[in-house]
């Protein structure tokens, strides 16, 4: 079956299943009948798809239900990915939502053990903008999430809180940027209290280091190692310049990752804040819900200008 259109919209961030209303109709038309037919006649194969289909229900309904509150009695009784830190005061603990277990082991081997804990995430988080938070904790990368930081998704009790520092530290590319965002919009849209109250951090790490001679320097962005490369040239430090582009935060060594991104004295982080009149709902809601799709080619269009490419 082949659908050719001019505007579709799809299901899911891997685009597995058409999701245009328009559609709908037309395919089900199409395939309703033939398949009826060929279920009649293979009532096998259909009690199979059933059985499936109602097994796949009955899990998302128990893991919608599961609120499991772990507490550290004797030791780490949290997530397994989740290393820990040592320190019992929530307000001088932080903890490092990692991109992938990659730079994750190198964040476990930077990290300060006595106050910093770190938890890889594995891939692209769900884009959790239209769940209800109460399917939210069917997503065991959020479940884990809500598990380590002691809050559930919606409340407004903060008392079992943590860690009073959550960083969300992901690449500095544009894949990095994407997976930085969907936590953004998690916290914002079901963890609303965290950021309201200031606990919420986006770790900065540099995109390019620039080696000048014995001198190590790192730079942001472009136009920060633009601007880096003018003063050298102007300084005109001895020695030759090497520009090296991390291509994910896995290729830096722990002690890089440490320096850069993760000790209190270097590193650079930016504050989840929310203002009285901040459009950021509108602006989320337009990136990121699925009926928008019209309204985000839109706003390319008028803002595209703006990315450098």
């Amino acid at each position: 079956l082949s659908v050719k259109m001019e505007d579709p919209q799809f299901s899911g961030q891997m685009k597995e299943r058409l999701g245009s209303r328009e559609c709908a109709g037309f395919v089900s038309g199409v395939v309703k009948d033939m398949f009826a037919l060929w279920l009649n006649q293979h009532p096998e194969s259909g009690d199979q798809i059933a059985q499936q289909a109602i097994g796949n229900a009955q899990k998302r309904l128990k893991a919608a239900k599961q609120v499991i509150r772990k507490r550290v009695v004797a030791g780490p009784a949290l997530p397994g990915k989740l290393a820990d830190c040592t320190i019992q005061e929530p307000s001088l603990a932080e903890l490092f939502l990692v991109e992938g277990d990659s730079a994750g082991g190198s964040a476990k081997q930077a990290r300060t053990r006595e106050n910093q804990a770190v938890m890889p995430l594995r891939g692209k988080i769900l884009n959790t903008w239209e769940v209800d938070s109460g399917e939210l904790l069917a997503s065991e990368e959020v479940h884990n999430i809500s598990v380590a930081i002691g809050v559930d998704p919606g409340s407004d009790k903060l008392d079992d809180l943590r860690y009073h520092k959550i960083c969300i530290l992901a690449d500095a590319d544009s894949d990095g940027l994407h997976i930085a965002t969907l936590l953004c919009a998690l916290f914002l849209r079901h963890f609303r209290p965290l950021v309201s109250a200031g606990h919420i951090f986006v770790a900065m790490p540099p995109l390019y280091r620039v080696d000048v001679g014995k001198e190590v320097f790192y730079a942001l962005d472009d136009a920060e190692r633009d601007m880096l490369l003018d003063r050298i040239e102007a300084e005109k430090k001895k020695g030759k310049v090497m520009v090296t582009r991390f291509k994910g935060l896995g290729e830096m060594n722990p002690a890089q990752l440490r320096e850069t991104t993760m000790a209190q004295e270097t590193r650079r982080l930016v504050q989840l804040t929310i203002s009285s009149n901040d459009k950021v709902d509108e602006m989320l809601d337009m990136l990121l819900a699925k009926k928008r799709a019209s309204d985000r080619r839109e706003w390319l269009r008028q803002k595209g200008n703006l990315a450098d490419i």
